[in-house]
Formats: structure tokens, C-alpha cells, sequence
């Protein structure tokens, strides 16, 4: 199960949340050919241009101390191991920021909006 969303944070609680929390299921995968660059670049298939980061989540942990990051097959191992005793579900997290927009004029140049100091270049 992916989740994607803006970014995760504390509650009233102070307990770790994920919010919003979108998610989109992928169903059944071959774990023989699973790899890190497959989970890492999901994130284009759900419409994002960039993540910050890429986590799973170790089942029965909390958010503030259950995520491990996906950023070597010795963690997909670890992830799939874990899916085996969890009915196969692993939630992976996405951590991303805000898109830089892009926009087409007249002649599809691409012109890039970025924060230069709260001003609009």
C-alpha cells in the first residue's frame, strides 16, 4: 500500500501521522523481481515529479519509530519478510515536497516558477 500525501508530523497527541493520507494499493507483486528502484519511482505513477524520501513501514511500529528507509535490497528483503508475516501488506511512504510548476507559453517554452524570497521569477 503506497501513501502519498504532503508529509508526516504530530498530532494533538503528539503521536506521528501521515496527512493527508492518500493511498493507492498495487496489488500483487513478483517479490523475485521486486527492486529498489521499482518501489523508489512509484511515486511517477501516482503523478509526482520528486520525493524527498522513500520509507517502509514495519508492521505493529508506530510512525515515529517504524519507518525504515528503501534504500537497498537488503531492506526490500526485510520489507518482504515482514509482508510474509502481515497477510502481504507493507505500507511504503512517500515523503515529498512541493512540485516546482511548470508552465507552457505560446512558443512550449517551459518556464520554471520557482521562490526566489516571496517573490515570482
Amino acid at each position: 500500500m503506497f501513501h502519498h500525501g504532503v508529509t508526516s508530523k504530530k498530532n494533538a497527541e503528539e503521536i506521528m501521522i501521515y496527512s493527508p493520507d492518500n493511498k493507492a494499493c498495487l496489488g500483487d507483486l513478483d517479490i523475485d523481481t521486486l527492486d529498489v528502484f521499482y518501489i523508489r519511482n512509484y511515486h511517477k505513477e501516482l503523478g509526482y515529479n520528486d520525493i524527498k524520501q522513500c520509507w517502509w513501514h514495519v508492521p505493529e511500529k508506530g510512525l515515529d519509530n517504524g519507518l525504515r528507509n528503501v534504500n537497498s535490497d537488503k531492506e526490500i528483503r526485510e520489507m518482504v519478510n515482514c509482508a510474509r508475516t502481515n497477510e502481504g501488506l507493507i505500507d511504503v511512504y512517500f515523503e515529498h515536497g512541493v512540485s516546482m510548476p511548470e508552465v507552457l507559453e505560446g512558443d512550449n517554452t517551459v518556464v520554471y516558477l520557482e521562490d526566489n524570497g516571496g517573490e515570482r521569477v
